[in-house]
């Protein structure tokens, strides 16, 4: 969506008292976000989401009653409009990757000033994906590395195309994932296609079915890994 002069409406989904207060305050003094509500539990996250429909969700991952993980999963399946930015303390590998594979846009470690969260729930409203510089090393460091020796040179885009064609992705599609996963927006990859910004979102969406994925950092991961982005 584009959020130039809208107001974005907000849940804010976090069991530590101390952080609920912190991250909403955050929110409800933004003159560009709107804090619709907070819930410190899964079970009562599920039953505010089933009444609202916020443009992001802010999860904490560490639930007393179930994992963030299975809510964000909850979120996709049954309110898939709505973006996901974790924000958390947990760093390792494996809640990473099952967050991002449940569905979340974004994943955030809790160490931002109040600017930079702001402008980075704005950001996955646009359409991309913050993910914290750690954590970005750590997904870069399972996705490659490639030796210099086994880097691919000239060919590369043949080879991007040809994989392209095995998996049935157009040249527009193959272009706007490649967009995508250096890290521009909608509105970004539609003004340097000269195309609609509702056409860059609908080559997403048949991008994430013919990929069998759910989100954009999702999507970038599987494109890297068949070989798309090379």
């Amino acid at each position: 969506m584009n959020t130039d002069n809208a107001t974005l409406d907000v849940v804010l989904i976090e069991d530590d008292p101390n952080t609920l207060d912190h991250l909403g305050n955050i929110i409800s003094q933004s003159s560009r976000l709107n804090l619709l509500g907070t819930a410190t539990t899964a079970s009562d996250a599920q039953s505010l989401l089933f009444m609202q429909t916020p443009h992001v969700a802010l999860i904490d991952l560490g639930l007393p009653d179930s994992s963030g993980v299975t809510l964000i999963d909850w979120l996709s399946r049954n309110k898939p409009q709505v973006e996901v930015l974790v924000i958390t303390a947990f760093a390792d590998d494996d809640h990473v990757i099952r967050s991002l594979e449940a569905g979340a846009s974004g994943y955030l470690l809790k160490d931002y000033s109040a600017e930079e969260l702001e402008a980075h729930i704005l950001e996955v409203a646009q359409g991309g994906s913050p993910i914290s510089p750690l954590i970005a090393r750590q997904l870069l460091s399972r996705m490659q590395p490639r030796s210099p020796a086994q880097a691919p040179a000239a060919g590369a885009s043949n080879q991007a195309q040809e994989a392209a064609r095995q998996h049935m992705i157009t040249d527009r599609e193959l272009k706007v994932i490649q967009q995508v996963a250096k890290g521009f927006t909608v509105p970004e990859i539609a003004e340097q296609m000269g195309i609609s910004t509702h056409t860059v979102s609908t080559h997403v969406k048949r991008i994430y079915r013919k990929l069998h994925v759910h989100t954009r950092a999702e999507a970038v991961y599987e494109a890297s890994v068949i070989g798309l982005l090379d």
